[in-house]
């Protein structure tokens, strides 16, 4: 018997239903047909049990075999395809980790007997003792030249700070210098594979080894070449201290003995004139004869006035203010024979004192790039200094 309601099975002599609690009235009870009795027969009486609830059912009738049918239904296809892929990266794994054991080869080949000690080492110390020079010898030679260049920079523009200079160079070759030269290696064995593609591997080791490793001799003739240089620009300057120093006395002497007689002219002549601008004095070395020029100014005009040296006594020789009247009597042929050559050592006193001027900077050039090589003989003297 059934119950009327949910279907569900019930005792014999059952009215209300365990499940439902619907009561099953006789008159109300199904008419099952042959069928339907041959499958309650063919269903085990103990099918339901009490202990049974509603919630075990429901989990009995989920279909929780679903995912594991639809694994097992995955065609064979897409099994073959990817273990195709997973063999085909295997084998690129293979010929890649083929490809950098071989390169190894040839960058151990470029490097040389210390491949395992640059390649492993964070620090190399001839390096960091021999610096410039061991960067040479690893035929890094532009990095070298350039490095011997900026520090020929540095001692000769910035000598103060030359030391920190050589602490951090010696500390970065040191630290750094392994990493770079394996960095470098690297690129240069890359570009020698393409150039010289379809070589064979033997041919390819031999030229690594041929272009890499070690170069003694070239390392010294450049190192060497910047010691001569570095040592010849110290010397110079050294000798043109010397010199300066051998001249001193006679530039001390010249300056002073022209100062002195500079400024006598100079209290001689200033009443004489609206203002004395600049005074020269040039030493003739042969006689140690003086001449002195003073540049002044009259009614806006210029005007120079000569002095020279005679037998220990200061002469007065020539004016320019003399020129006009001396000029107009020449055009008027008045000009006697002294008068004559008067006119022309006038007309000297000009060139001659733009020439002193002009070799009176020189030598303060000289003098002060400590190039001079022969004492100061030409002195210029402002307007302060005269008055001083």
């Amino acid at each position: 018997m059934k119950c009327v309601k949910c279907g569900k099975k019930l005792k014999n002599n059952e009215k209300f239903c365990t499940y439902c609690g619907y009561y099953n009235d006789e008159s109300e009870e199904k008419n099952w047909t042959d069928n339907d009795e041959l499958e309650e027969d063919l269903i085990d009486e103990n099918w339901y049990d009490e202990d049974v609830d509603e919630k075990d059912d429901e989990i009995e009738i989920k279909p929780v075999k679903k995912g594991k049918k639809k694994k097992e239904d995955k065609p064979k296809k897409v099994k073959k395809e990817k273990k195709e892929i997973k063999e085909i990266k295997e084998i690129k794994i293979k010929e890649d980790n083929e490809l950098y054991d071989q390169n190894e080869r040839y960058i151990e080949a470029y490097i040389g007997e210390d491949y395992k000690l640059i390649k492993k080492s964070p620090f190399n110390i001839w390096a960091f003792l021999l610096n410039w020079m061991y960067v040479l010898y690893r035929k890094l030679y532009i990095t070298g030249v350039i490095g011997l260049v900026i520090t020929a920079i540095v001692a000769f523009f910035f000598t103060k700070y030359f030391l920190i200079y050589l602490i951090v160079v010696v500390l970065i070759l040191g630290f750094g210098f392994n990493p770079y030269y394996v960095f470098i290696v690297k690129r240069k064995v890359n570009k020698m594979l393409v150039k010289y593609e379809g070589t064979d591997s033997f041919s390819l080791e031999n030229m690594c080894k041929e272009f890499g490793g070690v170069d003694t001799f070239t390392a010294l003739i450049i190192y060497l070449l910047f010691l001569v240089t570095i040592v010849l620009s110290i010397i110079k300057p050294m000798i043109n201290t010397n010199h300066n120093t051998k001249f001193w006395k006679e530039n001390s002497e010249n300056k002073a003995n022209c100062i002195s007689m500079t400024k006598l002219i100079f209290k001689e002549e200033k009443s004489n004139y609206d203002k004395i601008t600049e005074a020269l004095c040039k030493i003739n070395k042969t006689n140690k004869t003086y001449e002195l020029y003073l540049k002044t100014k009259k009614d806006n005009k210029v005007y120079y006035v000569y002095y020279e040296t005679e037998n220990d006594y200061l002469v007065f020789k020539y004016n320019t203010e003399y020129l006009n009247s001396l000029n107009k009597r020449e055009a008027e042929n008045k000009l006697t024979d002294s008068e004559k050559q008067m006119l022309r050592d006038i007309k000297a006193i000009k060139p001659n004192y733009e020439s002193i001027y002009k070799k009176a900077k020189d030598e303060d050039k000289q003098i002060e790039k400590k190039t001079n090589k022969e004492e100061k003989l030409n002195y210029i003297f402002d307007y302060e200094e005269l008055i001083r």
